[in-house]
């Protein structure tokens, strides 16, 4: 009888999820990192002739990690519940190509004079953290980042939903910068203009 009950107890934390084995969120940044810094290492990948492969390998690892919807939403506030949903998904589709952009040739000038990645470690509460990384380039400068993200459903994959860069918030910034343009304007004119900075 005690070899049956030990036997259920065994069963039983086996089919119990174990929190040590689940992707953790800096393992996750760090994985995005290191496939990116991968097409940026790879020689078939280097020069002009291969740029556009190059960020369209790189805007993938971009979808996967971020989350373009909960940046979008964020940035546009209070301006956001104004807007159907039709212009809600064309913005999500507009700014999260410009920021796919952004982002991208800030991989690309960052990394290509990365000397070292330092994971200084993450922060979890419930379904939302922070993973702090510094970017030390060849010369000795240093770029610190914190990545702030949530946990999707319970698949256990986190997805970044603001980036502090050297203690800057990309989401406010972004907030306070089409909020002024809004009240100057009309959310027309910071639409168009965000597709004018797609077209250079």
């Amino acid at each position: 009888m005690k070899c049956l009950c030990s036997l259920f107890v065994l069963l039983l934390l086996a089919a119990m999820p174990n929190p040590v084995c689940a992707a953790q969120p800096q393992d996750q940044v760090k994985t995005t990192t290191d496939h990116i810094l991968a097409v940026l290492r790879d020689k078939a990948l280097a020069g002009d002739a291969h740029r556009s492969e190059r960020r369209r390998l790189i805007g993938a690892e971009l979808d996967a990690r971020f989350d373009w919807v909960a940046i979008a939403r964020s940035c546009l506030a209070r301006h956001w519940s104004k807007r159907s949903r039709a212009e809600q998904e064309e913005f999500v589709r507009v700014f999260g190509q410009f920021l796919k952009s952004v982002y991208t040739e800030k991989f690309e000038t960052y990394y290509s004079d990365l000397e070292k990645v330092d994971y200084l470690g993450q922060r979890v509460i419930e379904d939302y953290a922070s993973v702090k990384v510094v970017l030390t380039t060849k010369e000795g400068v240093s770029h610190p980042l914190e990545y702030r993200l949530e946990k999707i459903g319970q698949t256990g994959d986190w997805r970044i939903y603001d980036v502090l860069i050297e203690g800057v918030s990309l989401v406010k910034n972004y907030r306070d910068q089409f909020d002024d343009i809004i009240a100057k304007s009309s959310y027309e004119k910071l639409l168009q203009d965000i597709k004018s900075k797609l077209e250079k």
